[in-house]
């Protein structure tokens, strides 16, 4: 800002300005700081190495543990891998165990209530046949048959449509 520009400014604005500056001054002081102390540690780094050879031989050292301890850690991750797998692998036969015994039971059910189906729509097939043979009795003729009846409920109900079709025309 040039010399009028900063003397047009109100109190206020200047106020805001100084403020700025000042915390602008201290996050550098902050920085300048936090450098010097990464300088001081690398200097120390640096005498304790004593020479470039030395620092690589000890960086060397380093490195070496470090794989030793990916190889190891590599190691326990596929040990754990595996013993997951085989954990799943049996989880996964007691679920279809599970699955094969839910199946034979329910098919024993279906079995079962299929043969009291059965049974029952015998014992009402006879009753109707014991009901026919006593109503041709009585009356001495022949009853309808059930498919007459249901030819009959047929035609019956092809005429309602038809009559409903015409209402609907009309």
């Amino acid at each position: 800002m040039t010399d009028k520009e900063l003397r047009k400014l109100r109190r206020d604005d200047l106020l805001q300005i100084l403020i700025n500056q000042q915390r602008q001054i201290d996050e550098m002081k902050a920085s300048l700081e936090s450098a010097e102390e990464k300088l001081s540690q690398r200097t120390i780094a640096i005498q304790q190495a004593g020479s470039i050879a030395e620092a690589a031989m000890k960086l060397n050292g380093v490195f070496e543990a470090a794989q030793a301890s990916a190889d190891q850690y590599m190691e326990q991750v596929q040990t754990r891998a595996e013993e997951l797998r085989a954990g799943a692998e049996a989880e996964a036969q007691r679920a279809k165990s599970t699955a094969d015994d839910l199946l034979r039971s329910a098919r024993s059910e279906a079995d079962r209530i299929l043969g009291q189906a059965r049974e029952e729509s015998e014992r009402i097939k006879a009753e109707a046949q014991k009901l026919l043979d006593e109503a041709r009795i009585r009356t001495g003729q022949e009853p309808p048959s059930i498919d007459q009846l249901r030819k009959a409920e047929e035609e019956e109900g092809k005429q309602r449509r038809g009559l409903l079709r015409r209402n609907r025309k009309a």
